[in-house]
């Protein structure tokens, strides 16, 4: 399962780590709980790996290789 890495970076279940600045994952967070619906924010580095946002919280590493990981713990 992917985790969250405190207080902005999640690590994917295979072992690649995303990392944003905290405005932009409190501003997704906050998106996401306005709008009523997810919103994904996507990794610029080696990888298409993103982020989902549902209810005002992070919920999945969406991992090109393994799909959709949830997060279920905090590090």
């Amino acid at each position: 399962m992917a985790r969250g890495l405190m207080p902005s970076s999640f690590e994917c279940d295979c072992g690649h780590q995303i990392h944003f600045g905290e405005t932009t994952v409190q501003e997704m967070a906050a998106d996401s709980r306005r709008r009523g619906r997810p919103q994904v924010i996507a990794d610029s580095d080696d990888g298409p790996h993103r982020v989902e946002f549902r209810a005002g919280e992070a919920s999945a590493v969406i991992c090109p290789q393994l799909g959709r990981c949830k997060i279920t713990g905090w590090d």
